[in-house]
């Protein structure tokens, strides 16, 4: 039972991995880009990052890719190799 306990925890773990990165990934954009992104709207695979925004939103962000892209990379170990909008 401790075997499953222990694997069932892990696995939570891994599940809500994802979402922190979201949550940090949203949370940059906003103390840069002053863009308020909703985590669901936000898709990382591979490197490649994809938000999903009004139009206005996509250019404050276009602006400011670079500093938020270092800034993922130095603070939150975050690799972003594509920024793709939606």
């Amino acid at each position: 039972m401790r075997n499953l306990s222990s694997l069932l925890e892990r696995f939570a773990k891994i599940l809500n991995k994802g979402s922190a990165v979201k949550e940090n990934i949203a949370e940059t954009v906003f103390n840069l880009a002053k863009v308020n992104l909703d985590p669901e709207n936000i898709y990382l695979k591979n490197g490649v990052l994809e938000i999903s925004a009004s139009a206005p939103a996509k250019n404050e962000i276009r602006l400011k890719e670079e500093i938020i892209k270092t800034k993922l990379r130095e603070v939150y170990k975050i690799n972003i190799s594509r920024v793709l909008y939606k």
